[in-house]
């Protein structure tokens, strides 16, 4: 499995508006229930796209109800109701950044050192640097979020912009975690259990033209 990550000539305006005319040349995809691999009750769609400068994100997601209360910068995010995605610049499988944001737009900025999935250590961010922000539709019950993520936050790709046609590793997460309700895990590649940090599960991404 690869994801083709369309490039754009335009630099986006973060305001969480997935409808500009430039997300419609993003390749769209759904994530499903990490441990099944079915479809969840709720759907999430990503789409991505980059340029010299970000690596862009956009997710649209469907809720019941919203479980957010945390707002300050690397707050334990994963707790509550959040999106994330991982990247492996370098495809080692063993060191990579992860990216969580909330509801309330706020960031979580790790990166991540995974030996062979049994000991992970995780290095908090102490600047934050990624643009993000999000639009809640309660009418139809979708939130969205955009984020903006810098290149320069990647120190071990082979080349920093990527060229076109360069493949990293990554995997794209939910966690819809309903108030005294169950807990929804989804991913764009399952990982067959409530753990998000098995590389093995990691797909291509490729920076298209």
């Amino acid at each position: 499995m690869k994801y083709i990550c369309k490039r754009t000539n335009e630099y986006l305006e973060i305001d969480g508006r997935l409808h500009k005319p430039v997300w419609g040349n993003a390749v769209e995809v759904s994530l499903r229930d990490n441990s099944t691999g079915k479809a969840p009750p709720r759907d999430t769609f990503v789409r991505l796209m980059w340029n010299d400068r970000f690596l862009y994100a956009g997710f649209r997601c469907q809720y019941e109800t919203i479980n957010a209360t945390l707002t300050e910068f690397n707050d334990k995010l994963y707790n509550e109701d959040v999106v994330e995605i991982f990247i492996d610049d370098d495809r080692d499988k063993k060191t990579y950044i992860e990216i969580e944001v909330n509801p309330l737009n706020a960031v979580l900025h790790y990166s991540i050192h995974n030996i062979t999935g049994r000991k992970i250590v995780a290095f908090a961010r102490t600047e934050q640097v990624i643009q993000s922000a999000v639009i809640i539709d309660e009418v139809n019950k979708t939130f969205f979020v955009e984020m903006a993520i810098p290149f320069t936050e990647f120190a071990t790709a082979g080349s920093i912009p990527p060229n076109p046609y360069d493949t990293w590793l990554f995997n794209l997460y939910r966690i819809d975690r309903e108030v005294n309700g169950p807990i929804r895990y989804s991913a764009l590649s399952p990982t067959g259990q409530d753990n998000f940090h098995m590389p093995s599960a990691f797909i291509e991404i490729e920076f298209g033209i």
